[in-house]
């Protein structure tokens, strides 16, 4: 009997030696500072495992240490594949598989990642964000950027929530890519067709037509939010930049949600910030997005 799955396989590239990130992500300290903040792999032995959690890991309660075996285990192949079970949306627990594969590309690496979930158990937007977020974070660390949007899931409710990170772009450049056509299409939306900016103007990501609610040329764009609004017709998403040493400060708040509301359970809380994890991967290396490289497939295995 074949039960529904689907595959999320992405591949990213980076400007270190494969051995540096085989390291990357076998080793506890590294993986402490880019995936998650407790880990423990175990990798010698009978029983491996890949235990880790943390408040930086989306998909799980922070606080739980679930069982993660290592299913596959190659050292000098540099492959890696373990069990992960993630909480739904709902909540519920749903196992999954992950497998890693490093290659050397001349002097630098590919990673390469295989996610099969259940075909219900996780949106499609569910699986990039997870990706985006954790991939970003991988390539960061490994060619030395700046502190990266690591956004926590815990128990915390708000109105409101608030992201940021520092890039070395000027604010200038920042501006223009979030409220420029050609900018949005590199880091975002590539079906956007149309920015009227100025206030009452049209944000026009092709999916949707948003109203831009306000601009200040280099400092500040926001625009309403109708993708996820539910019962809050009126959530708003405010970019605002400022000057921060030689570089900028990019912060994205939304809000005002009617009620508080538990921010990991949100997939716009996710999905902003991996957003922003794209844009600084755009500005600083003129890289795709991540997310827009994440596959999703159709596979059935035997049951």
């Amino acid at each position: 009997m074949a039960t529904e799955k689907k595959r999320a396989s992405v591949t990213v590239e980076a400007r270190v030696p494969a051995e540096i990130t085989w390291r990357n992500i076998t080793d506890a300290r590294e993986l402490q500072i880019w995936f998650a903040q407790q880990t423990n792999p175990t990798l010698t032995g009978e029983e491996k495992n890949y235990s880790f959690g943390g408040r930086y890991v989306p998909f799980m309660k922070y606080d739980e240490r679930p069982d993660q075996p290592v299913i596959e285990y190659d050292e000098e192949a540099m492959v890696l594949a373990f069990e992960w079970p993630l909480r739904g949306r709902d909540g519920e627990i749903v196992n999954t598989t992950v497998r890693y594969r490093v290659s050397p590309v001349g002097n630098n690496s590919r990673l390469d990642v295989e996610h099969i979930v259940g075909a219900d158990d996780l949106s499609d937007d569910d699986l990039r964000n997870l990706w985006t977020l954790l991939l970003n974070g991988l390539v960061f660390h490994l060619e030395g950027a700046s502190a990266w949007v690591r956004p926590e899931f815990t128990q915390r409710k708000a109105k409101e929530f608030r992201l940021e990170f520092w890039t070395a772009a000027d604010r200038k450049r920042v501006f223009e890519t979030i409220t420029t056509v050609e900018g949005i299409k590199g880091f975002f939306a590539p079906q956007v067709k149309e920015v009227k900016l100025e206030e009452g103007g049209t944000l026009d990501l092709g999916w949707d037509q948003l109203p831009v609610i306000s601009v200040e040329e280099d400092t500040r764009f926001a625009f309403g939010w109708r993708e996820v609004a539910d019962e809050d017709p009126n959530l708003e998403v405010l970019w605002e930049l400022k000057d921060e040493g030689n570089g900028t400060r990019v912060v994205l708040t939304e809000g005002q949600f009617s009620e508080p509301v538990l921010l990991s359970s949100r997939p716009d809380y996710d999905g902003w910030a991996a957003v922003m994890n794209d844009l600084k991967r755009y500005l600083e290396t003129n890289r795709h997005p991540i997310f827009l490289s994440i596959l999703i497939e159709e596979v059935k295995e035997q049951a």
